[in-house]
């Protein structure tokens, strides 16, 4: 499908590959990792056609297409779902032509294409992508540009999902989403039936979705077969045979020198010596191994901490008369480790907000312990940094007092090198943003730590280093994360916010992702029917559920109906022969929303199904 022989390409003075190759048959899933500016994005930019390589080749078997999430941030008032669909050029293309006054062997061959494809199910495909990453029923229609641009980028992401393409690129997909829509992506990116190369800083995601992973270190790719964890280990082993080697060569070699060097003079040995020099010369070298070097964070503890830092008393918090949540008591110590669980929108990061001081809570009280010191890091503060000033003016303006050396030194823990403390910070990518930051939170010694989303644009390397040095941290901290290998490292208290209350969750992850399919399910099933019939035992409520059967299977007969005439008029060749171009989008919704409905209350069926089969076992 995909093949790259001896791939060169520099970046200014920089050598991102040199003789780099690498294969990728149908249906492999490859994971990209690498240091930051190892050239990740850079690959998929070449194999897009988007950047052309100093040297080599990059070339895809004929036919095959290709999708990826476009950078570009749309500001058209296009509805949503419209611009989704979008995606599926074909689809398209092929509505294109079913909307002309024609009447042809092109207009037929079109016609049985989008049947082929089921584009009458365009609609509601595009639906379940936008319900998937987030997006309620009623944003569905609303127009682009009325997003903020996190939620314009999960557009682009469902856009590039629509494209039923052979390869699928993804670029860190999961930056611009929640926990809840992470979930959902990993599943669907599992069943997903193309090819696929991501570029991910997410360990579990990466364990999810791939089963081979291509290492890019000093301009080559290396792959490993398996997952990310599989990989680690593979590498490491990989290493150590290449030191022990590495290391016999080198005695060998001295060996041959030593030789050389005693007998070359001497008439009866010079012969061999000669020998040995041209075994030296012929010796195929094995590289040392090249350690890079890592990332080890620190974060000081705080001295002499109160025994409470801060509290909530019947705390609540509402934007207008939306409540979030309400009755919040929450009293953080030293060592209090508390992570915040959610679905998007239910008041995490509002509540983050709030233990830090930028909001009040519109009921109740927030009571901060006299010289408590709080670390508060978000994803604003990123482009709240003065663009002008270098890392270390940055540390300098937070604490004046404190040579330059002692400065750089600590930035040096944080990945800084010499040249990099002395560069604007308009030149930095949001990883290294994100890192001055976090450093600048570290050097004031923290009681407290709040983390909205900390991991977001660092790479796996400062994600592992983030999380050893929080497990290390002395002080309190509050984290919300999607890094859900950061969460079960650092967290041992799990909060849930959601549906107007903020409680703690009894349970871990697994338990979290089990509860939001629980949500999801309640949230798609239809609502139940009241019955006024008296319980009467195992027999009457059996009696019930089948009734609620009954009713549910009366509905979908009707809709079964509807499909069925709907199929019929968007399958009429008079339809295309006279085109209406608003009577067949109209057609096409309404049987998106039947399909819809049919699907919810199959699935209050079969869930009724399970109770008559354990009603009936009872009785």
């Amino acid at each position: 499908m995909l093949n790259i022989q001896n791939l060169s390409y520099h970046q200014g003075a920089r050598q991102l590959f040199r003789g780099a190759s690498l294969q990728l048959f149908h249906g492999q899933r490859l994971g990209l990792v690498g240091v930051n500016g190892c050239g990740k994005s850079t690959l998929l930019r070449l194999i897009r056609g988007e950047a052309q390589p100093d040297g080599g080749d990059i070339s895809l078997h004929t036919g095959i297409t290709m999708a990826s999430v476009a950078q570009e941030i749309d500001t058209s008032a296009r509805p949503a779902l419209d611009f989704v669909l979008d995606g599926d050029l074909e689809l398209r293309e092929l509505e294109a032509v079913l909307g002309q006054e024609r009447h042809d062997a092109a207009y037929f061959q079109a016609q049985s294409r989008f049947e082929a494809i089921d584009g009458y199910g365009a609609s509601a495909r595009a639906a379940q992508l936008l319900a998937g990453l987030g997006f309620a029923p009623e944003q569905m229609q609303a127009p682009v540009n009325s997003f903020s641009g996190g939620w314009r980028m999960r557009l682009n992401l469902a856009r590039a999902l629509m494209r039923r393409a052979d390869l699928l690129l993804l670029d860190e997909p999961t930056n611009h989403l929640d926990l809840e829509a992470i979930l959902w992506l990993e599943q669907y990116l599992a069943r997903y039936p193309g090819s696929l190369i991501l570029v991910s800083h997410d360990r579990e995601f990466l364990n999810a979705v791939v089963d081979r992973i291509g290492h890019i270190d000093q301009g080559q790719i290396t792959l490993y077969p398996g997952d990310y964890d599989a990989f680690e280990t593979r590498r490491a082993e990989r290493a150590a045979q290449q030191q022990v080697l590495y290391e016999q060569q080198q005695a060998r070699i001295a060996e041959l020198e030593h030789f050389v060097a005693r007998f070359r003079a001497k008439a009866s040995k010079a012969r061999q010596a000669q020998s040995r020099l041209k075994a030296l010369a012929r010796m195929e070298r094995v590289a040392k191994v090249q350690v890079a070097d890592g990332y080890s964070l620190e974060l000081p503890s705080p001295e002499r901490p109160p025994q409470i830092l801060l509290k909530l008393e019947q705390a609540a918090f509402a934007f207008g008369e939306r409540p979030l949540f309400r009755g919040l008591n929450l009293t953080l110590r030293p060592g209090d480790r508390l992570a915040l669980l959610g679905p998007n929108g239910t008041g995490k990061s509002t509540l983050i907000r709030l233990l830090a001081g930028e909001l009040q809570p519109t009921q109740g009280t927030r009571q901060l312990t006299p010289g408590v010191r709080i670390g508060y890091f978000a994803q604003h503060q990123l482009e709240q940094l003065d663009l002008a000033a270098t890392p270390l003016q940055h540390m300098q303006r937070l604490d004046p007092e404190t040579d330059a050396q002692s400065l750089r030194n600590f930035l040096g823990r944080f990945g800084f090198g010499g040249h990099e403390m002395d560069r604007p910070v308009g030149g930095f990518s949001g990883g290294e943003k994100s890192r001055l930051v976090l450093a600048g939170l570290a050097w004031q010694r923290p009681h407290l730590l709040l983390l909205d989303e900390p991991t977001n644009h660092l790479d796996l390397d400062m994600r592992d280093a983030l999380t050893l040095a929080l497990q290390d941290y002395a002080g309190a901290m509050v984290l919300v994360s999607h890094d859900r290998n950061l969460t079960r490292a650092c967290a041992d208290q799990l909060l849930l916010v959601a549906d107007g209350q903020a409680a703690a969750f009894d349970g871990d992850l697994d338990d979290y992702r089990q509860w939001l399919a629980a949500r999801a399910a309640r949230a798609s099933a239809p609502k139940p029917d009241k019955l006024t019939a008296p319980k009467r035992g195992p027999g009457a409520n059996l009696k019930q559920v089948r009734q609620k059967q009954g009713k549910l299977e009366a509905e979908m007969a009707v809709l079964e109906g509807e499909l069925a005439r709907l199929d019929a008029l968007l399958a009429d060749p008079l339809l295309y022969q006279q085109p209406d171009p608003e009577k067949f989008q109209t057609l096409n919704a309404q049987r998106a929303t039947l399909q819809a409905r049919y699907g919810e209350l199959e699935e209050g069926w079969l869930a009724l199904e399970e109770e008559v089969q354990m009603l009936a076992a009872e009785g």
